[in-house]
């Protein structure tokens, strides 16, 4: 499957679900902003189902249009709290990275999560410098599925969408890269099956991360 990445000048990718195990620290910011707004705490599971997500639309959609913006500042400032010390690279990451950086590729990451936390977090998880561009929420750019992180990517890596490709665990990235006009890598290692992932077609598809690298298990 490394094969298949290697034909491809600058790669982009996803980051919740892709390159971090960032659950945990997401599930107690879902749970500080259920506990305010609904007095409960949430499942793994049932956080886990908006990871990935604009915050924006979500939390105006999950506790009413009035309540929206306290609501992601009660999020944001919880995450904050908990996300270095609950946050770990999904196993095999940083040798895929190593590997094309060598090569000379281009690598980016095209996020839901706030663009200013996720540099934060790629440089205390000690792959920051391996990236190009990291580009979130609240850089002046609309969440995926919306294209214009993707197009944002390709115009500062001056890389032709037939020569870009992304990489991402989630429907939302097959939706991203098919709205921008580019090649998806889909990967199973976040909350989305195998065979749920399939079902949106996308142009390539592997178990976990680690598969992509030479010798690694691919389905």
């Amino acid at each position: 499957m490394i094969k298949i990445l290697d034909k491809f000048d600058s790669i982009i990718f996803d980051l919740d679900g892709t390159l971090i195990d960032s659950f945990e620290a997401i599930n107690d910011a879902f749970d500080e902003v259920f506990c305010r707004f609904q007095g409960r705490t949430i499942t793994f599971q049932e956080s886990n189902s908006y990871v990935g997500v604009p915050l924006e639309g979500l939390l105006g959609e999950l506790f009413g249009k009035e309540n929206q913006d306290e609501a992601i500042e009660v999020f944001r400032n919880k995450y904050k709290e908990v996300c270095f010390e609950k946050t770990s690279l999904i196993g095999g990451v940083k040798e895929l990275l190593i590997y094309f950086k060598k090569k000379g590729k281009s690598l980016n990451v095209a996020t839901n999560k706030t663009g200013s936390i996720s540099r934060k977090l790629l440089e205390h998880l000690e792959i920051g410098n391996l990236f190009d561009y990291v580009f979130g929420v609240y850089d002046g750019l609309p969440g995926k599925p919306s294209p214009e992180i993707i197009q944002k990517i390709v115009e500062k890596t001056n890389v032709s969408l037939s020569s870009t490709i992304l990489v991402g665990d989630s429907p939302i990235d097959i939706m991203t890269a098919k709205n921008a006009g580019i090649r998806i890598f889909s990967v199973a290692s976040g909350n989305h099956s195998y065979e749920e992932l399939q079902s949106f077609n996308p142009d390539f598809i592997s178990m976990s991360i680690s598969g992509l690298m030479p010798n690694g298990n691919n389905k």
